[in-house]
């Protein structure tokens, strides 16, 4: 539940931005940043919160960090200038990073691996439903009260679910590895040191999940952001015709993804754990083709078709990405792990891809552009300029293609990552069954292991 209200509020400004920009009176840029400066809240702090996370106790940071998360909610909705608004949104993000960073790491201590992935796809989920929730209330609310009363009311309920949050239980970091639980206590209390954040930075499957997902994140965001203008500017369809069917083609999408990504986790990984990677990255392959159809497509249902083949795919990586992350990362620093798998996602993915796809339909709109060898080799491609009445033209067909590159660099990744997922996670494990080595102090600062 928790995750779910955390998943509509992003959605919820989305569905009420037109008001928004009329009573605040927001350019398209300003507009545009409330969503970005969100996103860099919660990619700036992700780091920090999962120190904290592998440090205290997990239940108050969850519950301080929903508690602010709501609250950040509720001042969106009070926000009477841009200045006051973003503000908001940026700590709407810090709060998001702290529920998604301490939630995963005690979904991951609280099951054992044969579930792990179903329970976080699960997890998972909250977020196309979350969306679908957030632009139908906001459309609802702000046709019947106000665009503020909307952001009131989901976040209100938020700080009720805070305050149940204290009296959750924390596990003891590990529990779900089927490791005596004295033997997890006491890695606990000693802790990570400086040579185990070394070795997390060089940790191949823990590298490669990161950069698998931050690649393909790249793609989902771009294709998302700006599959409406090219299906009515470059395919000639009406609003009617795309809106609905998009966001009814994304959210079918998005729930069959990240269903069949938990469940083929766990099922293929019972008798190769390689297949943690193998399946994501096969399934980002498919994604290629599927993205083709959407673009050369001449009629609405194979154009429709690819996209959701397309989405669907792309959200099968999630899971096993972040089931990799627990099953090689040392419980005792888990939390950093998936901190660092938010900030590279979000900072290296899907942050910019939609200004960087924006660039390429601007600049090979151009004459001059289109005459270069790299031009004439769109125009071969079928990614010729449109003109739009009123606009300079647009070649939204080449910005729809900078998804392919990276939908093939991060399959190639996390298909290179197989090789050394079964070793790194029985070296985990070794670690974990062995005594920690205790830090001995030689001086201020960091300590050393004896």
């Amino acid at each position: 539940m928790m995750h779910l209200l955390d998943s509509v509020d992003p959605w919820l400004l989305a569905a009420v931005l037109p008001q928004v920009r009329t009573e605040l009176k927001l350019s398209v840029a300003q507009a545009g940043w409330l969503s970005t400066v969100m996103l860099l809240g919660l990619a700036a702090t992700s780091l920090s919160i999962g120190y904290l996370a592998d440090r205290l106790r997990r239940p108050r940071l969850l519950a301080l960090g929903f508690a602010f998360s709501s609250l950040a909610t509720v001042a969106t909705g009070l926000a009477r200038s841009f200045d006051q608004i973003q503000v908001a949104r940026a700590l709407v993000g810090v709060g998001g990073a702290t529920f998604v960073v301490v939630a995963l790491t005690i979904l991951m201590d609280l099951f054992p691996r044969a579930v792990r992935a179903r329970v976080l796809a699960v997890f998972f989920l909250a977020v196309p439903v979350g969306a679908a929730l957030g632009l139908g209330l906001g459309v609802a609310f702000a046709r019947l009260t106000s665009w503020q009363t909307a952001f009131l009311g989901v976040g209100a309920p938020g700080l009720l679910l805070a305050l149940v949050a204290l009296v959750l239980p924390d596990p003891v970091r590990g529990r779900g590895e089927g490791i005596d639980i004295q033997r997890l206590r006491l890695h606990e209390q000693v802790g990570p040191s400086r040579e185990d954040y070394v070795d997390l930075m060089v940790n191949s499957s823990f590298t490669y999940s990161v950069f698998g997902i931050t690649f393909s994140s790249f793609a989902l965001a771009g294709l998302l952001y700006w599959a409406p203008a090219f299906l009515t500017d470059a395919k000639g369809l009406t609003e009617a015709q795309a809106d609905s069917p998009l966001g009814l083609t994304f959210l079918g999408a998005a729930i069959l993804g990240t269903v069949a990504g938990g469940w083929l986790a766990d099922w293929a990984s019972k008798a190769n754990p390689r297949a943690l990677f193998v399946l994501p990255g096969l399934a980002l392959f498919v994604a290629i083709p599927s993205v083709l159809v959407a673009i050369y497509g001449r009629s609405v249902p194979w154009i429709f078709g690819g996209l959701f083949l397309a989405e669907a795919v792309m959200f099968m990586n999630i899971v096993p990405c972040y089931t990799i992350i627990a099953g090689v990362v040392m419980p005792n620093m888990r939390a950093v792990a998936c901190g660092a798998a938010l900030a590279s996602t979000h900072l290296l993915g899907d942050i910019w891809s939609p200004a960087l796809m924006g660039w390429v339909i601007d600049m090979f709109g151009q004459g001059d552009s289109m005459a270069t060898i790299f031009g004439r080799g769109l125009t071969a491609l079928g990614a010729v300029p449109v003109v739009q009445p009123g606009r300079d033209p647009e070649n939204l067909t080449a910005g729809m293609l900078v998804v392919i590159p990276a939908l093939l660099i991060s399959g190639i990744v996390l298909l290179s990552g197989s090789r050394h997922l079964p070793r790194e996670m029985a070296l985990m494990l070794a670690k974990l069954r062995a005594a920690p080595r205790r830090r001995v102090t030689t001086g201020p600062g960091m300590g050393q292991r004896a």
